[in-house]
């Protein structure tokens, strides 16, 4: 490997380490697995990017394989940012704002920029990127372009993707390629290429006529589904075509992003935030059905038996703040239009009908701040460690239908319980997104094969309600074994067909979405799990 990363590093701009500390740092990301990678590249450069994918091609035409796996904050929960090959890890050099156009309220940034550097100097021209919450201290664009990120705000705004133009991104063979919306024409002139992009076009094309069926029943299956290749949204009904919404969330599987132009959103002025405290006797699905009418920014909630665990670990009674008795639901609704006031009014008169005692309304930003701090109380069970036990992100992102979130928790909690497990339960209401983190110890023979075996049951439980696995984070190497089990057979063979199409020799990130068995993870599982370095991801589910 020595020769390999003086190789590189006679090539590159950026640097090549094979340090053995620098290699440890980087065998972890925020999910419960460990691979120690053979070298980590710092690329400066697009071109730095191009020449190694290159010189891995190269390798792998002579039967040597080389795994590229690409990194920004090292955030995920499902293992996509680590791999046993090369981590090229974009935040320390092309992590800058390349261009901004405040008229058509479009950026240009590479992968590298952190989430929150870009929201802040957003703010300073009024606009903002609603689809992630701000409280993504840690994560990086490309990392929440990879996964399809998205957040509290998604109620309203969407995934990442939905706010996508288009992407600059380096094939598997180095070729460099912009992607973006084509016509009928553009997409026949594409397919003349010879060029592996050219291939490219030419064999989506073909497996998308060929399996068209399948495609669009995968279409129909959740509303909210992070998991798999988007391929039902490349090709529209007028033949008109776009790679962009299947790389984005790919995990760095398909290419790597080098560039992207986000669309952005004038940023609200004030907004309007309730807090109210929900009996286990009042019908939460409706009222969720009712809430959601009103169009809100956010819809949250936190299981009462999650706001109990917080307390029994030392997080205090923050929910004290609404209710002088531990509510069995809190939920939290903000409204960020111009007619906030009004929907507010009308929020408060359904929970008042609903018999809802207990809520505090505000559009002060200091008030505001301390009922998000209950919100914000969860990360005391992200970041829980005792004697080897802690909050496992095994579960962070299970997806119904928003209306179904009750039954699914109910679903959870008759789980943990009979696996004597505990667990907090919080998410996005109004998206549909239920995140559970059992308290379990890797070092604990029993409790590492529990980590499966929730997962299966979590599974059982998620298919009775036609939901997603992977409402938010993508499936990663996590839930690539249950693949087949989740979208069926037909889907998994398209799945794999596509990866095929764009990495022939399975250099780019291989065993993320495909292409790993629940044995392959047992041997990837850590001895140990704390949240630490990631802990300000989770802050809000």
């Amino acid at each position: 490997m020595s020769k390999i990363a003086d190789y590189l590093r006679d090539k590159l701009v950026g640097e090549v380490s094979t340090d053995g500390v620098v290699r440890a740092d980087f065998a972890h990301d925020g999910s419960i697995f460990e691979e120690a990678p053979q070298l980590v590249i710092f690329p400066r450069t697009t071109n730095d990017v191009r020449k190694t994918i290159r010189f891995t091609w190269r390798l792998a035409e002579r039967g040597q394989t080389l795994p590229i796996t690409a990194r920004g904050g090292g955030t995920s929960t499902t293992g996509a940012a680590i791999g046993r090959g090369a981590i090229m890890s974009f935040p320390a050099h092309m992590s800058r704002i390349l261009e901004l156009d405040t008229k058509a309220q479009m950026v240009r940034v590479q992968p590298g920029l952190n989430f929150a550097g870009l929201q802040e100097a957003m703010a300073t021209h009024g606009l903002f990127l609603p689809t992630i919450s701000e409280d993504f201290k840690v994560a990086t664009i490309g990392g929440a372009l990879a996964s399809n990120v998205g957040g509290t705000k998604s109620v309203k705004y969407g995934t990442l993707r939905d706010w996508t133009d288009r992407l600059e991104v380096v094939l598997a063979n180095g070729e460099i390629i912009q992607t973006g919306a084509l016509t009928k024409h553009e997409l026949s002139a594409k397919k003349g290429l010879q060029t592996m992009e050219g291939e490219i076009y030419r064999g989506l094309d073909a497996l998308i006529d060929d399996h068209m069926e399948a495609i669009s029943n995968f279409a129909s299956g959740p509303a909210l589904n992070a998991g798999g290749f988007a391929i039902d949204l490349v090709k529209s009904q007028d033949g008109s075509f776009d790679l962009t919404p299947l790389l984005v969330g790919s995990q760095g599987t398909l290419g790597l992003i080098t560039q992207a132009i986000i669309r952005l959103a004038p940023r609200p002025d004030e907004v309007s935030l309730i807090a109210a405290a929900i009996t286990a006797e009042q019908d939460l699905a409706t009222l969720t059905e009712q809430l959601l009418a009103l169009e809100p920014s956010e819809l949250e909630f936190i299981d009462g038996e999650t706001l109990k665990l917080i307390e029994n670990k030392g997080g205090g009674a923050a929910w004290k703040h609404v209710s002088n008795k531990r509510p069995d639901t809190l939920i939290f609704i903000e409204f960020d239009d111009k007619h906030r006031a009004r929907k507010t009014k009308k929020a408060a008169q359904i929970l008042d009908q609903a018999a809802v005692v207990d809520m505090q309304m505000t559009n002060d930003w200091e008030e505001q701040e301390i009922l998000r701090s209950i919100h914000h109380s969860v990360a005391v069970i992200t970041n829980f460690s005792e004697r080897g036990t802690a909050a496992l992100p095994i579960a962070p992102d299970l997806a119904v239908a928003p209306a179904q979130v009750p039954e699914l928790v109910r679903a959870i909690k008759k789980l943990l319980r009979r696996n004597h497990i505990d667990g907090g339960i919080w998410g996005h209401l109004g998206a549909g997104v239920v995140s559970v983190r059992p308290l379990l110890n890797l070092a604990n023979l029993g409790q590492r094969q529990a980590v499966f075996k929730f997962l299966g049951e979590l599974l059982g439980a998620i298919k009775e309600l036609n939901g997603s696995m992977s409402g938010e984070f993508g499936d990663g190497r996590l839930l690539a074994p249950a693949a087949a089990e989740q979208y069926g057979e037909k889907m998994t063979e398209i799945f794999t067909k596509i990866k095929a199409i764009f990495d022939p020799f399975g250099t780019l990130n291989p065993g993320v979405i495909t292409g790993t068995t629940r044995d392959d993870l047992l041997g990837m599982l850590r001895q140990d799990y704390r949240e630490d370095r990631f802990f300000e991801l989770h802050l809000r589910g």
